[in-house]
């Protein structure tokens, strides 16, 4: 098991580990968000590694409520400051869901029998929400939020990308995430909104000064 961030899992180098940022996740497509924004354009020096242990599910409404409790469980259970994201779509039809849940109505039933439960449904308006938390030990996380509104398609369209994005059209829009994605990626990814890059940006400046203005939720 991970333990104060020294293992061979992260790094065998202590020196090398305590400048870095451990971005803890299983997730491929975030993984290569992780990699494309955090590394590639802004130069963030990380270690993107799967937990070998299980961060306790809780029950939220919120994507950031998730982002914040993963992060500190995590950074207690590690010793050392830990980032970690969360991602949800909110749909008025469904008084919200699926929220949070949004992995797991992924793995139950799925894009299609999810736009079934739907087919009648006049009201397809929709919330994207992408969060991002950073904790460091004994600290309160700093949680980022982004997203967008839009509606929902009536059938899937599209390869790339999450589940949702292969229904979720921002508004503005005629094409789902996961079109807009094959034509391109810069476009498509504003409609995630700016959390990304509000954390790149404040934890740059952390870095750099040893202190940062306190723009994002607490």
């Amino acid at each position: 098991m991970l333990s104060a961030c020294t293992t061979a899992t992260v790094t065998n180098n202590m020196a090398n580990v305590k400048h870095k940022l451990i971005y803890l996740t299983t997730n491929l497509h975030k993984v290569a968000e992780a990699n494309r924004f955090l590394r590639g354009k802004y130069g963030i020096d990380l270690v993107i590694v799967p937990p070998d242990f299980i961060i306790p599910e809780i029950q939220a409404k919120t994507c950031a409520e998730v982002a914040s409790f993963s992060a500190k469980y995590a950074t207690e259970k590690l010793g050392c400051p830990v980032l970690k994201s969360d991602s949800g779509l909110y749909l008025d039809a469904l008084g919200g869901l699926p929220g949070p849940y949004n992995a797991y109505f992924d793995q139950q039933i799925g894009v299609e029998k999810f736009l079934t439960l739907l087919k009648d449904e006049t009201n397809r308006r929709a919330r994207l929400e992408h969060c991002f938390a950073y904790c460091e030990p004994g600290q309160e996380p700093v949680v980022f939020s982004g997203g967008s509104t839009g509606t929902i398609a009536r059938e899937s369209r599209g390869t790339l990308g999450r589940w949702h994005s292969k229904f979720y059209i921002p508004d503005g829009e005629t094409k789902t995430l996961s079109e807009l994605q094959a034509e391109n990626y810069a476009k498509e990814a504003t409609y995630w909104g700016t959390a990304l890059d509000d954390f790149a940006r404040w934890y740059q400046a952390k870095m750099t000064t040893g202190q940062a203005s306190p723009t994002a939720e607490q």
